[in-house]
């Protein structure tokens, strides 16, 4: 378990505070929810909880709940977690829910200029979760590197942390996320394209 700090009062996390919280916790998280479950399947769940905080809750949304402490933001990543792994009902949905994450984050690197801005949201988000499947199986790209992708470019952590993360070299992850924005570069809208016509 690591140490947390219970005490000092810390401000609401910005985007750099969150990733050091990213490069802190996650570890200390996945190792802390019901081992029942796989590995694969808490880290899953840890990603979850991080992208909820970060992306779907702002200040307001916490009340007079609103963690005071780093050891607070702590424990609320871990029940939300814990949370969302107690309604898994199958590895399917986790994985659909990883995808639809995912290609939130990059919903930019798919949808070049106004492309189906026309479309309606649910339209929209299937045919991003279709694009980002059909750039993943066509491109081979791993769940691992495609994490390494969105933490680098997307949430700015350092190359280091993302490095210890993974076990990897610094100049690996600096290769992937080079790999990876040039494969979204030149694939994604495609990829975007042809989800577009499926959905049609």
């Amino acid at each position: 378990m690591i140490k947390l700090d219970s005490t000092a009062v810390v401000s609401y996390p910005t985007t750099s505070k969150w990733a050091d919280y990213y490069g802190r916790f996650r570890g200390s998280l996945v190792n802390s929810l019901n081992g029942r479950y796989c590995v694969e399947d808490r880290e899953d769940a840890v990603e979850e909880a991080f992208h909820k905080l970060m992306h779907k809750k702002d200040m307001t949304a916490y009340g007079e709940k609103l963690p005071q402490t780093e050891a607070d933001w702590y424990w609320n990543l871990h029940w939300q977690a814990r949370s969302f792994l107690s309604h898994l009902k199958s590895r399917s949905d986790l994985h659909a829910k990883y995808v639809e994450t995912m290609s939130k984050e990059l919903e930019d690197a798919f949808i070049p200029g106004l492309q189906g801005i026309a479309l309606d949201s649910k339209t929209r988000d299937e045919a991003l979760f279709q694009a980002l499947e059909i750039f993943k199986a066509e491109q081979d790209i791993s769940r691992r590197d495609l994490n390494v992708f969105v933490l680098r470019e997307r949430l700015q952590m350092p190359s280091k942390e993302i490095a210890v993360r993974y076990n990897l070299t610094v100049e690996n992850v600096d290769v992937i996320k080079h790999r990876i924005g040039k494969l979204l570069r030149k694939y994604g809208p495609d990829c975007y394209s042809r989800a577009l016509r499926r959905a049609a």
